[in-house]
């Protein structure tokens, strides 16, 4: 029984040192150095080449190498039957919500304006955004949005959510459907997406969608570029309807040198680094969903392909 590691943005060093930490007799193999196909039973993948996974006869487990999975999902040879498992690691949330909060209060506290004050020398004293100004929406209510969600509250935050079916957060308002997104957004100025990409999330904040904001809004975008129509983000921003965005994510990475998100003053770029993911702090769920698969039980985390996640 063999790894097979599929990764180019991953170490795969930190991972088999992690790996045999815990499991010294662990077989792991480095895609393309596929060895014996028969042997392969695990994939760890992150962006694996189409058709990678394919003619590995006893292959029991996809294994993600984040909590994303739509990056599984755009392989058109992905054998059927196979179970896929998101990592949902507690470091990886952790630094998840470090970033939104982050970005929060960076909008909050208006250090964008600062910066710029700083730059021209100015000593600018400028009062923080009311809470009532800075209410949140965290469109995605899994571990990593609830989370979110919980953190943003504890600071003062009025916090509200948004998921495809009801959820219930103690504190916080949640909502659900089209409908109750159309009740989040005109009550939201910062808004946080945490969405899994699936064909109903996907370019679901365009021109329309992102019209319900407020006027002065602000974008917080951790979870996949597609989320969000581009242009119509910067019609927006540009048309002084929505103040900015901080955006971690993107159509195409990495982002096009020439890409006018880049130079835009009331945009903050980040190259897709809000949640990385640790070998020492994910490798045990990675081992713990290879023993349940080999007793004949579901990995933990297993995506439902037809809802996407």
């Amino acid at each position: 029984m063999a790894i097979l590691f599929i990764s180019k943005s991953d170490n795969p060093s930190e991972w088999l040192t992690a790996l045999r930490e815990r499991s010294p007799d662990v077989d792991f193999r480095v895609w393309p150095n596929v060895g014996e196909k028969h042997q392969i039973t695990t994939a760890l993948v992150w962006k694996a080449p189409p058709g990678a996974l394919t003619n590995l006869p006893n292959l029991s487990l996809i294994q993600s190498l984040g909590a994303g999975i739509d990056h599984i999902y755009t392989d058109p040879h992905l054998p059927l039957g196979v179970p896929v498992a998101r990592l949902v690691d507690k470091e990886l949330t952790r630094q998840m919500v470090e970033y939104s909060v982050l970005a929060v209060l960076n909008r909050h506290r208006r250090m964008d304006e600062l910066r710029k004050a700083a730059h021209e020398h100015k000593w600018h004293v400028i009062q923080p955004i009311g809470f009532a100004q800075s209410r949140v929406g965290v469109l995605g209510l899994g571990e990593i949005g609830m989370s979110i969600a919980k953190t943003v509250s504890n600071l003062g935050f009025i916090v509200q959510g948004w998921s495809r079916t009801p959820k219930k957060i103690e504190h916080i308002k949640c909502h659900h459907g089209l409908d109750g997104l159309k009740t989040l957004l005109p009550a939201t100025d910062i808004l946080i997406c945490a969405l899994p990409l699936t064909k109903a999330t996907n370019r679901l904040l365009d021109k329309r969608t992102l019209s319900l904001l407020p006027r002065s809004s602000y974008l917080i975008n951790l979870a996949r570029g597609e989320h969000v129509v581009e242009n119509d983000l910067l019609d927006l921003i540009n048309g002084d309807h929505i103040a900015g965005a901080c955006l971690d994510v993107f159509e195409k990475e990495p982002l096009p040198t020439d890409h006018p998100f880049w130079n835009h003053p009331n945009i903050t770029v980040t190259p897709h680094l809000a949640g990385l993911t640790i070998a020492a702090s994910a490798a045990d769920q990675v081992l713990e969903n290879i023993r349940l698969v080999q007793t004949g039980a579901p990995p933990q985390h297993q995506v439902d392909r037809q809802q996407g996640y």
